[in-house]
């Protein structure tokens, strides 16, 4: 047995002790908010987009030493003084993880894999190497959305037996995702399932869209009822509570990390108020958006009809998460932080955003909206 072998069962065994131990963990690691327990070595895989960025900032703020494993080909959109400070390692993780090779870390943060070829192929080389392993799955690993209130307890989707691994829905590969985590970590594995991501970074512009279009002002059109449920996740509240998790030996498990459910009429509200803006909302029935072509999810961005097979996908439990510490800041801060960050991008970019309902076409459906009223 090796000696990294045998600080992982100490890790192990600490966590099942608990008592003394607790939540401080073996290395007393939950201190280091206070600077006064012992630095991790964190490797991240990616790193450099969206949540990425914010682990970094947040880990090294609290003193933990980081290396990320990328293809050294996407800059960090911010915190590039951070960026400075981070042990760069170049590689692919369909091809080449020589750079993981014979090195030995604290907990690895998996954001990057979708595919599950690249956890089976990380997870074989690195299990006895690491002590603990995060992965970033999503609530998309789940076979339907056809309950309210669903838990990490509820069915994922499968891979059909004729699909190769890498060639199924999204959804089920990242539940395959999942399953090589834990076969490789077993109580140290940690699987996160987050819902909508959204704030500063965004790369999908998929709740971006609310606050900008809000902040141009005039009618907006909204989806469906103010009473619809909606549910969201910020980044930074994500990021930071990953960090937070892989500090202490005993989080163990499963978890879904999205927002707390929100009517979609008080998230809207709430924007406007944070932005100062003149902005009215149209509320268009499903039926009426769905004659007019306008998309749930890629239109009506952070929505989906609540009814039949997506009735709880904006319904999620996150209670498990939010007894093991996930915090949530005000959806105000979100916002403005939100439309600073999008005003301060380059004009091509803001001139071609990549979800949400076009200018022009909003007017048209508008339009004929209240014309069949």
């Amino acid at each position: 047995m090796t000696w990294n072998q045998t600080r992982r069962e100490f890790v192990k065994s600490s966590a099942r002790a608990g008592g003394a131990l607790g939540v401080l963990g073996a290395f007393g690691s939950a201190a280091c908010a206070g600077g006064t327990g012992d630095p991790l070595r964190i490797l991240i895989l990616g790193g450099t987009r969206f949540i990425g960025p914010h682990q970094v900032k947040y880990a090294l703020d609290r003193g933990h030493e980081i290396s990320i494993f990328t293809r050294g080909q996407t800059e960090p959109p911010f915190f590039h003084d951070y960026f400075a400070r981070v042990e760069h390692l170049i590689g692919d993780r369909t091809s080449d993880l020589t750079a993981l090779e014979g090195r030995e870390w604290d907990a690895v943060i998996d954001n990057s894999a979708s595919y599950p070829s690249w956890v089976a192929s990380t997870t074989e080389l690195l299990r006895d190497q690491v002590d603990r392993y995060l992965f970033v799955s999503s609530i998309s690993a789940y076979a339907d959305f056809a309950r309210v209130g669903i838990d990490e307890d509820y069915h994922v989707g499968q891979l059909s037996p004729t699909e190769a691994e890498d060639d199924g829905g999204y959804g089920p590969r990242k539940a395959r995702c999942e399953h090589y985590t834990r076969d490789a970590f077993g109580e140290s594995a940690i699987i996160v399932r987050p819902g909508l991501i959204i704030g500063p970074g965004d790369n999908t512009d998929r709740w971006t869209y609310w606050p900008v279009r809000v902040d141009r002002g005039g009618e907006v059109l909204a989806p469906n009822t103010p009473a619809d449920p909606v549910q969201n996740i910020d980044a930074r509240d994500l990021s930071e509570w990953i960090v937070r998790l892989v500090e202490t030996p005993g989080h163990g498990g499963t978890y879904n990390a999205t927002g707390e459910v929100q009517q979609f009429g008080a998230m809207l509200e709430e924007i406007r108020g944070a932005l100062g803006s003149d902005a009215t909302f149209t509320w268009v029935s499903t039926e009426f958006m769905q004659e007019q072509e306008v998309a749930p999810w890629m239109h009506m961005t952070n929505w989906t009809p609540p009814e039949g097979e997506t009735v709880g996908m904006n319904q999620v439990s996150v209670a498990v998460a939010v007894q093991a510490g996930l915090t949530f800041r005000p959806l105000a801060d979100t916002a403005r932080d939100t439309v600073e960050w999008w005003n301060a991008l380059p004009e091509e970019r803001r001139a071609e955003p990549r979800a949400g309902l076009p200018a022009d076409k909003e007017a048209e459906v508008l339009a004929a909206w209240h014309a069949s009223v």
